[in-house]
């Protein structure tokens, strides 16, 4: 019995008649075989490694599991060539697997030796001078020859990298060459173009400039000679670079004595042409005849044979010869133009010449003009003096003017000039008399009318002054004086000044009271101290000279002239209220150029400077701070606008203006300033609480918009009923799932209760999807009953027709119950004895898996079906879980069974009331 249950090949469950079943092999005979398997299991554990201690393991084993395992566990070849051997002729499976991995090992041998071969090979080839293709093509194809899974990774790496740097090699040999043959062709094209330009630039037909871009390429193609590598063919091919780079260098050599020659003459042509004598000539028109010749004649150079001679020669006879005739050519010509040039230059000079006296004539008629008509003006108004200036510096113009004549016209001008200035010189002397006199009288008028009381003493200066530049205008137009006059006149203007000089005495006291009331406000300014006694802060020293430019500025101290000093906190307002007093007063005293003496003026407003920059350095430095501070204010008070969603950005801005608060307490700004800024700070701030008013708006209707959504989700729920189809109800649920997810919050004081509220409906409608899903299955339960009876009374009534008709009333039955029942009632009078022992089995498989209790006759093949699941499942052939449309399927095929006996009919409605607790759906 023990031998045929575990034996290899098992032989199919027999399909005779239950009763006619071999009896179960005993637990103790079970236990036995499983502890024989473990002990062969823990020999081959022990044996892992050791080839000959497997072998004799897979011989001595009776178990197939374990033979097959230790054969799978040989690692040699040898080994494995003996197992092959062994179970040749027993044991299909495990000689199989022998055969198998020993092929394996012997293929993978072969192949990398294969490999190896094929690598030393690509090596060889990578060292090799000149790579034939055909070579590499033979390489390739007996590399792809080759099963890849067979092969290592390291080989496969390896001839991998090798075929790349073969691969990388012969294109860029193959490059290479190409490269050079391109040179060669280039270099030729070039070689040929520079030759016929050197032929053609000799002959006279083309332009010396046409040798730049030739000699450019030239010049080119030898800076890009290829750099060539050592093998057969480029070593050929480097030989004729080489020549082909020779004959570039001659070819340049050539054209280099060309252009050199060519040079020379151009420099010898420019002597020979007109416009070059036209400008010597230019350049020495103010010289005589001979300095002519001289300037013409070029300083001494080495001579043409010699420069000649010295250049490359011209490795070209025919070009040679070219070059040379143009040089004798040039010799021939030199001296006959030499002739022209000096004929023409001596005829230019004198024609320069007799311009330049021209030109000189008319510059002196054109100065002289000038003078006669200033001078002629000037004796019109009766000015003598500046009469005969003008005279003289035209007698002084015609004498410095070599070889120039003046028109007669202009020259008879000159003497009516002369002669109207002799006439009036004599009644100068006569008229000056009389006015001097008039001048001495109404000065001794001044004089006795400054002792009037009542005295207009702007106009009694100005009369004074007025008289005085009327005696110097006397003066300059030579007027006849004398001493005694001068005197009277002077003594007569001393007196009437006496009482302008007494209120110009009065007036400076009166400026020195305003520069001492001035100098005490300055002193107060100066007393004021900067810092209280009581508290611990910083001093700001101002340097002791204050340029004029830094006053317009914000902040007069710079890091290199202010020190900071440990001393006590200033008083901000009491320095501002300081200086507004001092500015006020001293606007009160007036503007300084009137009222302050004129040389004390520069010291005072220095001074001034000086004393308001002490106070009005810290004051402004500390005003910049503070309007710094306050401009950070505005800029938190701006970013809280932008993050407007923070919890606590209210408070924030309750703070930002308290600390607005203090610090306008603390320091005052200047009104236009703090006015901006106060403005700019609280439409900030005002932003912010715009904008929170504005978020919450919004947040409360839109918590609303979602209270009133929640709750028409929960009526959704609970409009259904247990009447509510099941499909329905699912739905409905998926849907209001969904639906809650999406919504947004709703309000803090209902959120709970909605939350509630839907979890409660969401759980009655999640038990009438269930209650509703187990009635479905009790339906399906009592329509297989009821279809079951009518099939019975099918197989035992003459006519169907009645049956048939109720059968139509019931629902359809999942797809196998329905297809076997259907079938059944048609066919219900067939019957066989095979069928009826298939039965037999597919009820004890029923009755296992719904674990329904089966009756004492069937209680041996209960056990033998147990044993022959437990020996499935230890053979691995299957597995021992049994499946819902298992159960359906062997269900199917026991109710389509007809003419059932009455255990049958027992043993179904059994199996039937356990699965209306065990739904299969």
């Amino acid at each position: 019995m023990l031998s045929k249950i575990f034996k290899k090949n098992e032989t199919p469950v027999p399909t005779t008649a239950l009763p006619r079943q071999p009896a179960a092999p005993s637990p103790e005979l079970i236990a036995a075989q499983l502890a024989d398997k473990a002990a062969w299991e823990s020999k081959l554990h022990t044996a892992m490694g050791d080839d000959a201690a497997l072998l004799a393991i897979a011989k001595e084993s009776p178990l197939i599991d374990v033979k097959h395992a230790a054969v799978e566990a040989l690692v040699s070849e040898d080994a494995l060539k003996r197992a092959e051997r062994e179970f040749r002729d027993h044991d299909r499976r495990v000689h199989r697997t022998a055969k198998q991995r020993y092929e394996m090992l012997v293929n993978r041998r072969v192949a990398a030796v294969s490999a190896a071969k094929l690598i030393e090979t690509a090596s060889v080839l990578l060292h090799e001078t000149s790579i034939p293709a055909n070579r590499l093509v033979e390489l390739d194809r007996a590399w792809g020859a080759l099963d890849q899974t067979l092969l290592e990774d390291k080989q496969t790496a390896e001839y991998h990298t090798l075929w790349s740097k073969l691969s990388s090699l012969t294109r860029e040999r193959g490059e290479l060459q190409l490269q050079v043959k391109r040179w060669l062709a280039d270099a030729d094209a070039a070689w040929s173009h520079l030759n016929a330009v050197c032929s053609e630039v000799a002959d006279g037909t083309r332009e010396r400039s046409a040798f730049m871009e030739a000699r450019t390429k030239v010049e080119v193609m030898l800076a890009a000679i290829p750099a060539t590598q050592v093998n057969s063919q480029v070593t050929i091919q480097t030989t004729q670079m080489d020549a082909k780079s020779t004959e570039l260098q001659q070819a340049l050599q050539l054209a280099a004595a060309i252009d050199a020659r060519l040079a020379l003459l151009e420099e010898l042509q420019p002597p020979l042409t007109a416009p070059a004598v036209e400008g010597t000539i230019a350049e020495i028109a103010d010289t005589s005849p001979a300095d002519v010749m001289n300037v013409s004649t070029p300083p001494k150079q080495p001579s043409l044979a010699s420069r000649w001679a010295a250049l490359a020669p011209v490795m070209d006879p025919r070009i040679a010869a070219l070059l040379d005739a143009q040089l004798g050519q040039w010799q021939t010509a030199k001296s006959d133009q030499r002739q022209a040039r000096v004929a023409e230059a001596k005829l230019h000079a004198k024609e320069e010449s007799k311009a330049a006296k021209q030109s000189r004539s008319d510059a002196l008629a054109v100065t002289v003009s000038e003078l006669v008509e200033q001078a002629e003006v000037a004796l019109t108004s009766g000015h003598v003096a500046e009469t005969t200036k003008y005279l003289t510096a035209i007698d002084v113009a015609c004498s410095h003017a070599k070889g120039a004549t003046l028109g007669k016209p202009l020259q008879a001008r000159i003497e009516i000039l002369q002669a109207e200035t002799a006439r009036l010189k004599g009644w100068q002397h006569w008229g000056g008399g009389r006015v001097r006199d008039d001048l001495v009288v109404e000065a001794e008028v001044l004089a006795t009318a400054s002792s009037a009381e009542k005295l207009a003493v702007k106009q009694h200066a100005d009369a004074i002054e007025n008289l005085r530049n009327r005696w110097k205008e006397l003066d300059k137009l030579g007027g006849a004086t004398s001493q005694p006059l001068w005197q009277r006149f002077d003594n007569a203007l001393k007196t009437a000044y006496l009482p302008v000089a007494a209120h110009l005495a009065k007036l400076q006291a009166v400026r020195q009271e305003n520069l001492a009331t001035r100098k005490k406000l300055l002193d107060e300014l100066d007393a004021v101290a900067i810092a209280d006694s009581g508290a611990a802060g910083t001093n700001v020293a101002t340097p002791d000279v204050i340029d004029d430019t830094t006053m317009d500025t914000t902040v007069l101290a710079t890091p290199d002239s202010i020190s900071v000093m440990p001393c006590a906190a200033p008083d901000w307002r009491a320095l501002t209220r300081a200086i507004e007093h001092f500015q006020t007063e001293w606007r009160k005293c007036g503007p300084v150029e009137h009222t302050v003496p004129h040389k004390a003026q520069a010291a005072l407003d220095q001074r001034m400077r000086k004393s308001i920059a002490r106070l009005d350095a810290p004051l402004s430095e500390a005003r910049r701070v503070a309007q710094l501070e306050r401009e950070e204010l505005i800029v938190r008070a701006k970013a809280l606008a932008a993050d407007i969603r923070s919890r606590d950005v209210i408070t924030k801005v309750r703070q930002l203006q308290t600390d607005w608060q203090t610090h306008a307490k603390t320091l005052p700004l200047m009104r236009q300033i703090e006015n901006a800024l106060w403005k700019e700070f609280k439409a900030a701030t005002d932003a912010v609480f715009t904008q929170r008013d504005a978020m919450h708006a919004t947040r409360d209707a839109e918590f609303k918009t979602n209270q009133v959504t929640r709750e028409a989700i929960t009526a959704r729920l609970t409009a259904l009923n247990a009447d509510t189809p099941p499909t329905e109800i699912k739905r409905t649920l998926s849907e209001v799932d969904t639906d809650w997810r999406k919504c947004g919050d709703a309000p803090r004081a209902v959120a709970a209760k909605l939350e509630s509220a839907f979890r409660v409906a969401r759980d009655v409608a999640q038990q009438y999807l269930a209650g509703s899903a187990k009635r479905g299955w009790h339906n399906i339960c009592d329509t297989l009953d009821a279809k079951l009876t009518l099939c019975a009374e099918a197989e035992s009534a003459a006519t169907l027709d009645e049956i048939m008709a109720r059968w139509a009333l019931l629902p359809a039955l999942p797809g196998a119950w329905e297809k076997a029942l259907r079938a059944r009632i048609e066919n219900a009078q067939r019957s066989t004895e095979e069928e009826a022992e298939e039965i037999a089995m597919q009820l004890l498989q029923l009755e296992s898996a719904l674990e329904i209790e089966s009756m004492p006759a069937f209680h041996a093949a209960r056990r033998e079906l147990k044993l022959r699941a437990m020996k499935a499942a230890i053979e691995g052939r299957q597995s021992a879980s049994i499946t819902n449309a298992d159960i359906e399927r062997w269900l199917a095929e026991v109710i389509a069974q007809p003419n059932a006996d009455a255990i049958t009919n027992e043993r179904v409605d059994a199996i039937i009331a356990a699965l209306r607790n065990k739904p299969l759906r």
